[in-house]
């Protein structure tokens, strides 16, 4: 019987008295939470841990997945679950070594495989490269973050599963070019609105070199607000200041395919791309000065798939989904190649949740177990399990 198995793991919290979060209970407990969903049995050779910056993946729909193709999987929430404004991903990739650690000492895998999925790729990268070759002592914001002095345990092995590089690439290239002022939402060039009445689909290349121009540009005024946000805050002895980021699900992507080309459909992960773009829950809306720069700028995060990858000497596979609409094919080829060895396999029709698709989390977990097993990574005493079921 494949059954939920929630576990508390404790973290440290960090020093610095600023107060990150406004629970009690998490501040005075900090405590990160977490599933592990399995058969009594599945051996412990091989755990899979899922973790994402900010969402709750405690009832991720790949656990139960991997749990029925015989292999235990851990959803892990980060201190950051619930309040995405305060993320600094230096400490978020601390509470994934807290994950990882514990499924090694607490619960006795032999091998521990990072699973990064959507958001949770670039963490997980993240995480991996600090952790066999620590090099990030201070946070974008100067707040110490001395990665070396955590005790990081590396994972046997990374998969990146419909992931993207990063928030900040993500970012960079969501974020809607045509808004001239942040601070008011409406202030929009029309010669650069991407959902403007009449703008027609394949879009012109050369616009679309404009706007690609005028979002990087924004993301770099933000920066700026970010960086002398900080200089003022150190200066008063301020903990942090919050802002609101405008308009953020543009990219052109979303309304023209035959740019980086896949099995996609117009629009978005949230649907019509024009609605999400005003939304409350759109991506980045609400951050800090301390967050932005840790998370969100391109210029000064430490979380970049790209980047790290090409520290990361753990076996990698690279697994895109080719009817995604949150990450792209192009982006995923430029991960697999910044990593020294990593495998690519791309996984057709398929799209970010793997919505209406009955036979979508088989394949996947058959993909991923198979690519293990070419790695000598699979459990050593597998299991049939599909189709009993999950039970809390």
């Amino acid at each position: 019987m494949i059954e939920d198995h929630f576990h508390r793991i404790p973290y440290r919290p960090a020093q610095d008295g600023r107060v990150e979060m406004h629970s009690g209970l998490s501040r005075h407990y900090p405590t990160l939470h977490a599933n592990l969903v399995a058969d009594e049995r599945a051996d412990r050779s091989v755990g899979v841990l899922l973790a994402h910056p900010s969402s709750d993946f405690l009832s991720h729909f790949l656990l139960g997945a991997f749990a029925e193709a015989g292999v235990p999987a851990m959803g892990l929430n980060t201190r950051y679950s619930s309040n995405e404004a305060a993320l600094i991903m230096e400490r978020a990739a601390c509470d994934l070594g807290a994950g990882v650690r514990w499924m090694r000492e607490k619960l006795g895998f032999e091998t521990v495989v990072l699973l990064g999925f959507s958001g949770g790729g670039s963490l997980a990268a993240f995480y991996q490269s600090q952790a066999e070759q620590p090099t990030v002592t201070h946070t974008p914001a100067g707040d110490p973050a001395p990665m070396a002095d955590e005790g990081l345990i590396p994972a046997d092995a990374l998969v990146l599963l419909g992931a993207h590089p990063g928030r900040a690439r993500v970012l960079r290239h969501w974020i809607d070019g045509a808004l001239r002022d942040e601070s008011d939402p409406t202030s929009v060039d029309p010669d650069l609105d991407l959902y403007a009445s009449g703008r027609t689909t394949p879009l012109d290349r050369e616009w679309v070199a404009r706007y690609r121009e005028a979002q990087l540009a924004r993301m770099q005024r933000i920066d700026a607000v970010a960086l002398a946000s900080v200089d003022r805050l150190t200066e008063r002895g301020d903990s942090d200041l919050g802002f609101v980021v405008h308009r953020t699900v543009a990219d052109p992507r979303f309304v023209d395919v035959t740019l980086d080309p896949s099995d996609r459909r117009p629009g978005s992960m949230y649907g019509d791309p024009r609605a999400a773009n005003t939304a409350a829950g759109g991506l980045a809306r609400f951050v800090t000065a301390r967050s932005w720069l840790s998370t969100w700028s391109v210029d000064h995060t430490h979380a970049d798939a790209i980047t790290d990858l090409r520290s990361v000497g753990a076996p990698t596979l690279v697994m895109p989904l080719l009817g995604d609409q949150a990450a792209f094919r192009n982006d995923s080829r430029e991960m697999a190649a910044a990593h020294r060895s990593a495998d690519l396999i791309e996984i057709p029709e398929l799209d970010h949740y793997l919505v209406d698709r009955p036979d979508g989390l088989a394949t996947v977990t058959d993909t991923v177990v198979a690519w293990l097993d070419d790695h000598g990574l699979a459990p050593t005493r597998p299991v049939a399990l599909r189709g009993e079921g999950v039970t809390a």
